[in-house]
């Protein structure tokens, strides 16, 4: 790995973990072991490294995807599996740092959203459809409009202004979406997979 993204790895970690307002870019050199003049050598500026940040965080995700759905899991054991492995300490600093985001850097916020959303839109429709052959989900539903209610659902559950982080836990919020939603759109065997991992008991 060389320097430059070793930096780019090692503050992630930092912005997401404290925030991208709080830290400075002092902290970020002394995190990485490195002046702050070879730092800018790198980066222009606090908002270079957070967009480089931002890509990498797009591109690991994208390699978790389809590492998924090149798998032998169902689609919604993959769902669920991926979300019992995040703890809410873990969720809600995600939720901080993008809310810092969107407040302090709106543009580099509007434009990484338009990158996530597309993104979004094509794993949502890969997911509805393999979930479709599996025989989880309804044949006869509108992929376009579920596709847009599963990003809606998705944002609104992870929105601190809708569901306050100090009163709903993004894991019994995530739980209830299940409930309300998926149950909705899935086959007998499918509600048979949801209610089996959420523990529903006639």
């Amino acid at each position: 790995m060389d320097i430059r993204q070793r930096i780019i790895e090692v503050s992630s970690d930092l912005f997401m973990s404290n925030g991208c307002k709080s830290v400075t870019m002092d902290e970020v050199a002394a995190a990485n072991g490195i002046s702050k003049r070879t730092l800018y050598e790198h980066f222009k500026d606090k908002t270079n490294l957070l967009e480089e940040c931002l890509i990498m965080m797009e591109e690991k995700m994208k390699e978790v995807g389809e590492k998924a759905f090149s798998g032998s899991r169902s689609i919604l054991e993959l769902v669920c599996i991926e979300h019992e492995s995040q703890t809410d300490m873990m969720i809600n600093m995600r939720i901080r740092f993008f809310d810092e985001l969107k407040k302090y850097y709106p543009e580099l916020y509007n434009k990484m959203y338009v990158r996530f959303t597309d993104y979004h839109k094509v794993t949502t429709k890969k997911f509805l459809e393999r979930g479709q052959e599996e025989g989880i989900f309804l044949k006869n539903i509108d992929m376009e409009l579920v596709g847009k209610m599963v990003f809606q659902i998705a944002s609104m559950i992870q929105n601190s202004e809708i569901f306050s982080l100090a009163n709903h836990s993004r894991k019994q919020l995530f739980r209830e979406s299940m409930v309300m939603y998926f149950r909705g759109i899935s086959t007998e065997e499918g509600i048979k997979m949801i209610d089996k991992y959420l523990n529903i008991k006639e």
